[in-house]
């Protein structure tokens, strides 16, 4: 029986650009807490298999939009 596999690491892609980066949020631990990374796509995909990293959800990648716009609106 194999082993369940877990994610520390989290993605979240934020625009594909027609120049060929991706541009993206990444998290470790903690899907709530990231930082905003750009990549060309070949080096996104094997950032992402490097770090067996899952993509976020639709609804997290809401819930982090949301905390986007209280920090833009001034607000915690």
């Amino acid at each position: 029986m194999g082993q369940r596999q877990t994610h520390d690491c989290y993605v979240n892609v934020t625009n594909r650009r027609a120049d060929g980066f991706v541009e993206f949020d990444f998290s470790f631990g903690d899907a709530d807490l990231y930082i905003e990374m750009i990549l060309p796509e070949r080096a996104f995909e094997e950032f992402c298999a490097h770090n067996n990293a899952a993509r976020v959800s639709p609804e997290q990648a809401a819930r982090w939009e949301a905390e986007r716009e209280k920090w833009r609106e001034g607000g915690l």
